[in-house]
């Protein structure tokens, strides 16, 4: 099998890598097969694999022959970079199919309460403390606006997690939540009805945003983080990005209005359909296979 192989790739398995798969990556090397590691963060989020994860970053780094980074700014963080630094491919994270334009997205309003004048600020994806969603809570609470409404939306990590989100949210019926596995064809509905896609991460681990590429594929914009996805797309001027101040940020966008905000959306969607698109990404792959 291996002599039929020519290359494995290796997405997310910094916290299960043991030392069973590293041998089977070192025969594998060996015979000749190329090793390829998507490196996506600074480190694990929520660290629940320690500073073995952290060492096993250095190992694949160290081990691989191709290095894929989501963003062209996170080439810096590569573990010890001056050693492997020449091994790093940028591949542009590709975009998502968009089902909008086949919801009907009163429907989805009337489902959460929205109004079709509201402006609609939203946070979806797995609900993760990393993600740093209190702060998001906070600085939406800082804007005060009757028409802004913030969405919550994506499937809780814990019970635990999920109730310290319920008891900041209590009371306030401009904060709205749905916690828990959402289907796709709801998720482009709810991003749909949105006009902010709002990403309060911690700059600590993140380094991309697949909720970012989602929501450009969806025709909004974003406010994020200074993360390296985000800085790779700045001077497209198609996004926030905020260093410390994320209310500031908020309210910036809020006083900017809905049209100019879908406005930037659309360029966002524009960037993704030439620079991100299947065809483009496939060929890049296709590249590094060779």
């Amino acid at each position: 099998e291996m002599l039929r192989t020519k290359a494995v790739i290796l997405n997310w398995v910094e916290e299960r890598l043991d030392g069973k798969m590293k041998l089977q990556l070192f025969l594998h090397k060996l015979f000749g097969v190329r090793i390829i590691w998507f490196f996506h963060n600074k480190m694990p989020h929520d660290m629940a694999g320690g500073h073995n994860a952290l060492d096993n970053m250095l190992w694949l780094s160290n081990v691989s022959d191709v290095i894929c980074l989501l963003s062209k700014n996170s080439k810096k963080h590569i573990p010890d970079y001056k050693k492997n630094c020449r091994k790093a491919v940028y591949i542009p994270h590709i975009m998502y199919k968009s089902r909008i334009d086949a919801i009907d997205v009163d429907k989805i309003r009337n489902k959460y309460g929205v109004s079709d004048q509201d402006f609609v600020f939203l946070i979806f994806g797995l609900i993760r403390p990393y993600k740093n969603i209190e702060a998001g809570i906070e600085a939406f609470k800082e804007l005060g606006a009757a028409d802004a409404k913030l969405m919550i939306v994506g499937n809780p990590v814990n019970r635990r997690y999920a109730k310290q989100i319920r008891d900041l949210c209590a009371r306030d019926h401009n904060i709205i939540l749905d916690m828990r596995y959402i289907p796709d064809e709801l998720m482009d509905g709810i991003i749909g009805i949105s006009d902010i896609v709002v990403l309060p991460y911690q700059d600590k681990t993140s380094m991309n945003s697949g909720v970012m590429i989602q929501a450009f594929s969806n025709a909004r914009t974003v406010i994020a983080p200074n993360i390296c996805m985000a800085r790779d797309f700045m001077k497209e001027k198609f996004l926030y990005v905020y260093k410390d101040d994320l209310g500031k940020v908020i309210k910036r966008a809020y006083r900017r209005g809905r049209e100019e905000n879908r406005k930037m959306g659309e360029q966002a969607l524009d960037y993704m359909r030439l620079h991100h698109c299947e065809e483009k990404v496939a060929r890049k792959l296709f590249a590094i296979l060779k």
